[in-house]
């Protein structure tokens, strides 16, 4: 699904620098605008981060700073693996609960845009807090299966799923 999502909304980036140029081309030569453009590029572009989140989390490709981790053992490794997981666990889980909150208060006014489009704004916020809670769930599936695995004592697959890319690469050239 994440990786579904990324193709999509990638799919939109491009419809929406495609519109972009258009509406740049045509103010310059027309004078005219493509209307909404602008609004719906801002929508895209928060929904697709969080939307992407997921995506960069199977692909352990969220920034880490790893001065000390390389240093670490597997089982300490795999502990610092689990750590990160669960403090961007928290961290999203407050995030979330936000973007609820910032929803319920579109709802109860229900809220629009200050544009010509007058969009309700409930639309753009109900699909950004889906994509934050589908990393929320994403990141608790990691933390779960992270743990079972550091469990079982297996600290390779702890970090092939949760670990720094290039220390693990590291790892396994070291293993060879």
């Amino acid at each position: 699904m994440s990786r579904m999502s990324v193709r999509l909304f990638g799919a939109g980036y491009l419809l929406i620098a495609i519109a972009t140029t258009a509406d740049v081309v045509l103010r310059n030569l027309f004078s005219a605008s493509i209307p909404g453009v602008y609004e719906i590029a801002g929508y895209l572009f928060a929904i697709a981060t969080t939307w992407g989140f997921c995506f960069v989390l199977f692909e352990r490709a969220h920034v880490r700073i790893d001065v000390a981790y390389q240093h670490f053992g597997a089982r300490l490794r795999a502990f610092a693996d689990i750590l990160a997981l669960l403090s961007m666990g928290l961290f999203v889980t407050v995030l979330s609960y936000r973007a609820w909150l910032t929803l319920d208060d579109t709802l109860l006014f229900d809220a629009r845009a200050r544009t010509t489009m007058q969009t309700p704004l409930w639309i753009p916020q109900s699909i950004w807090l889906a994509g934050l809670v589908f990393f929320l769930l994403c990141t608790a599936f990691l933390v779960l299966y992270a743990t079972v695995l550091l469990i079982r004592g297996r600290m390779g697959d702890v970090s092939r799923i949760a670990g720094i890319p290039h220390a693990t690469a590291h790892d396994a050239e070291a293993h060879r």
